[in-house]
């Protein structure tokens, strides 16, 4: 069951990562300097918590992302 909710965890950073580099070239193309730089802040939130599970928490036999 762990491996499973660690799966579901890995998904939804994913999602989040995703949208958030998608949002940064959307504020990129209109020039938008704030919104840019607040969705690198959260490229780099989601990087910190997607390292911290992977060295931490996550199995050492499974790779989810």
């Amino acid at each position: 069951m762990a491996n499973e909710y660690l799966i579901d965890i890995h998904n939804y950073i994913s999602e989040r990562l995703a949208s958030a580099k998608d949002k940064k070239k959307e504020a990129d193309a209109h020039n938008d300097l704030e919104s840019k730089r607040f969705y690198e802040g959260q490229l780099e939130e989601w990087l910190e918590i997607r390292s911290y599970l992977t060295s931490k928490v996550d199995l050492k036999t499974q790779k989810y992302f």
